[in-house]
């Protein structure tokens, strides 16, 4: 029974994790983990081994074992009563991962190749790794380059649910460059000869190499899921709210909203996130951003300078306030 609970789940990171833990449980129990399911409280023996582990594991790891058990009571249609003051789904906050910032993306994304331009902007969707190396190149294609994100559905493994997911107007163009060059008898975006597309440990080892290569320091773990902290700690900054986020890097929704949500339009909240995360400056008519406003301020500067002459201020006072900064010089004249 044990084995057909395991080769139920979908993704092999939670098949190995729910593994150990019926291992663990079975250490406690001292009986094989089907016996469980003939006992007349299987809610309290859990409570007795979650207390057991407390001895053993921090909260979180103590999480990692014994929810294996209740979801292999659950699969086998038996709900086991869990006091809720045992505190079994707490997950506290560890400071174990490096805590990514944009600027650090955007220096391993300035000094990488097509393939790894494209491989840090799939890293910023915020999924899973074994979801990002099973990406497919056909739903990522783009046929009409547009300013307006572009929705791709991607199925995850862990939850079983959509990612609701975005790709920008900058992803775009990398792509239309990056798919001319794959294998097109391979579906996916991350490819390799043998097998098909990168294993997870692969497509990691690119992207440390890359962090490496940008000499990016490591204070922590810098793993994948850092990046799907990143994307979701920017969705808290910019006022996305907990289920647009959610349905966004594919985790589960509360059921008790999930009905209601069904075929949201997460464009503007995918929109809020995107232009935070974007690697190259903004372009406008083909300038940059930067240069734009410097075009701006220059023309600004020459209608104040015509103002303050017609006003009768001599020459003197006019080049002393025009060599100020542009900031100094936009408030002196909106004060005057």
């Amino acid at each position: 029974m044990t084995k057909d609970f395991l080769d139920s789940l979908v993704s092999p990171k939670t098949k190995k994790s729910y593994k150990h833990g019926l291992k663990v449980f079975e250490e406690f129990y001292r009986k094989p983990a089907q016996a469980l399911l003939k006992e007349k409280d299987p809610g309290k023996i859990i409570e007795k081994f979650s207390v057991w582990c407390l001895k053993r594991y921090v909260q979180n790891s103590r999480r990692a074992v014994v929810n294996p058990i209740i979801q292999y009571c659950k699969y086998n249609d038996i709900e086991p009563k869990i006091r809720k003051s045992l505190r079994i789904y707490r997950t506290t906050t560890t400071t174990r991962d490096h805590i990514l910032t944009v600027d650090e993306v955007r220096r391993m994304y300035k000094i990488g190749d097509l393939e790894d331009k494209v491989m840090v902007k799939a890293w910023l969707m915020g999924l899973r790794i074994e979801d990002a190396c099973r990406l497919e190149w056909k739903k990522m294609d783009v046929y009409q380059i547009l300013d307006e994100p572009k929705e791709v559905l991607v199925n995850t493994m862990k939850e079983g649910v959509a990612a609701d997911c975005f790709i920008d107007r900058e992803l775009q163009e990398l792509l239309t460059k990056y798919i001319l060059t794959l294998n097109k008898n391979h579906p996916f975006l991350f490819q390799t000869a043998r097998l098909g597309h990168l294993s997870e440990k692969q497509l990691l080892r690119r992207l440390q190499r890359l962090q490496k290569k940008a000499m990016i320091e490591a204070h922590g773990t810098f793993g994948w899921h850092i990046a799907r902290k990143l994307f979701l700690r920017t969705c808290a900054e910019n006022g996305v709210n907990s289920w647009s986020a959610s349905m966004m890097v594919g985790k589960t929704v509360p059921s008790s909203i999930a009905t209601y949500i069904q075929g949201a339009n997460l464009r503007e909240e995918a929109k809020k996130v995107l232009n935070v995360l974007r690697m190259e400056p903004v372009q406008i008519a083909n300038t940059s951003a930067a240069a734009t406003l410097d075009l701006i301020m220059k023309v600004l500067r020459r209608i104040i300078g015509r103002e303050m002459k017609e006003s009768g201020m001599d020459d003197g006072t006019l080049n002393m306030i025009l060599i100020k900064p542009d900031e100094e010089v936009l408030k002196e004249y909106l004060e005057s």
